[in-house]
């Protein structure tokens, strides 16, 4: 059975990949959107820019709470119970970064009072406390657009963004799974490593499009 000081470690591990490969995919994103002037990809960077950002905040407080770990392995109860503001503040700016991905895929088709009407209520959903429920909701729609986009003219890297999106919406719902079994929690970071692993092979696939396509297209 694995402790909470090693959960943390693997924890840290994990997301400190997931960090590296999300800076890959805003950097590849911003370069997509240089390249063919969709400001899908230019959301998408920002979105994933977002992301890394609460990685590398969450990453450093786990890493801090691990390090200051007494020689029993337990953790001092102040830094400890840090980790639930911390925990509380990465969802809020994940479902965040969530929302900025439905806006990339949805605002163009839209006229801005429309846009309105769509993204007021999904603001109001980042304080529910289910977080892990809200994002594989939001995820929901994002795997349909990507979908959608694939199957429709099949643009360069659009079959791996979907394939990376649907993942990342398998990894929300093994780690909600988590009290089960702590094998969820594993499997979950592991999910979402490939989900972003294929969603960062898809915007590079798309930036290295030599001719520009529709603007909507990501």
């Amino acid at each position: 059975m694995l402790g909470i000081l090693s959960l943390l470690r693997i924890d840290v591990v994990f997301e400190a990949v997931s960090l590296v490969i999300g800076l890959f995919i805003a950097a590849q994103s911003f370069r997509a959107y240089r390249v063919l002037g969709s400001k899908g990809f230019l959301l998408l960077g920002v979105g994933f820019a977002l992301m890394s950002a609460a990685m590398l905040f969450r990453v450093a407080v786990i890493g801090f709470v691990v390090a200051v770990a007494g020689p029993m392995g337990r953790p001092p109860l102040q830094p400890f119970l840090g980790l639930v503001t911390v925990e509380v503040i990465y969802s809020v700016v994940r479902v965040v970064a969530y929302i900025i991905f439905i806006a990339a895929y949805a605002l163009p088709r839209l006229r801005p009072p429309q846009a309105m009407q769509i993204l007021y209520p999904l603001l109001l959903t980042i304080y529910n406390p289910l977080f892990e429920v809200v994002s594989a909701g939001l995820l929901v729609y994002l795997v349909v657009e990507t979908a959608h986009n694939w199957a429709s003219g099949r643009p360069r890297g659009s079959g791996r963004i979907f394939i990376g999106f649907l993942t990342l919406l398998l990894s929300h719902i093994l780690f909600f799974l988590t009290p089960l079994n702590l094998l969820y929690y594993i499997l979950g970071h592991t999910a979402q490593l490939i989900a972003l692993t294929m969603i960062l092979l898809g915007t590079y696939e798309a930036g290295s499009e030599a001719r520009t396509p529709p603007a909507t297209q990501t």
